[in-house]
């Protein structure tokens, strides 16, 4: 069975993706109600949200390094990071109520510093396997 893909953006009266301020909480309750198993967000889309609305970035404590231990019925985050722009800031999206847990999309281009970064916080990295079909 193929998967089921739900595209859920906050957009304004106009149609626009930019120049206003959207209500952040309301944007995921309502994603929440998809149930969906998973949200696959931009790590551009990430780094841009905490700086806009995460009021700067809260220092590391020691359970970012653990896996938080959250309601199945949550949606993991899936967040491609290929050019590791995210070090340092991935405990941000792992704090977030509506996230189960964070998985990172990594290419063989990374570099082996961000891959340990990633696994001394026990978040899952997969491999990016892009497979086009002619």
């Amino acid at each position: 069975m193929l998967p089921k893909i739900i595209l859920h953006n906050s957009v304004s009266l106009d149609g626009s993706l930019t120049s206003f301020e959207p209500n952040m909480g309301l944007h995921y309750q309502i994603a929440g109600k998809y149930n969906a198993d998973a949200h696959l967000i931009c790590s551009n889309t990430v780094k841009v949200g905490i700086e806009l609305y995460g009021g700067g970035v809260p220092l590391e404590e020691k359970k970012d390094f653990e896996k938080p231990k959250r309601s199945e019925s949550l949606p993991y985050w899936v967040i491609p990071d290929t050019k590791a722009i995210l070090k340092g800031l991935l405990h941000t999206c792992r704090r977030f109520e509506f996230c189960r847990d964070v998985i990172v999309l990594i290419s063989e281009e990374n570099p082996e510093e961000y891959v340990r970064h990633l696994e001394e916080r026990q978040l899952k990295c997969t491999l990016n396997v892009f497979m086009l079909s002619g």
